[in-house]
């Protein structure tokens, strides 16, 4: 379920994302930041799997993600 949320470089704090698709209480998400090198629009998701457009961004190697449960 992709879902859009901007975020500014640095450290960002109690950030929002807008969901497309119903979630349940219960169901686990998947919270991964995405860069926007290449691709054709800034601002759109553009990433398919190993593809290089708006890949997932990484730290010491580890991507930059984190799983929660919704309420």
């Amino acid at each position: 379920m992709p879902a859009r949320s901007y975020h500014k470089k640095g450290e960002n704090m109690d950030v929002a994302a807008i969901l497309t698709e119903n979630v349940n209480s219960g169901d686990m998400l998947m919270l991964m930041v995405h860069g926007e090198d290449g691709g054709m629009k800034t601002g759109i998701f553009e990433y398919t799997l190993g593809a290089k457009e708006d890949g997932p961004i990484k730290k010491d190697g580890k991507l930059v993600m984190s799983t929660i449960t919704a309420k």
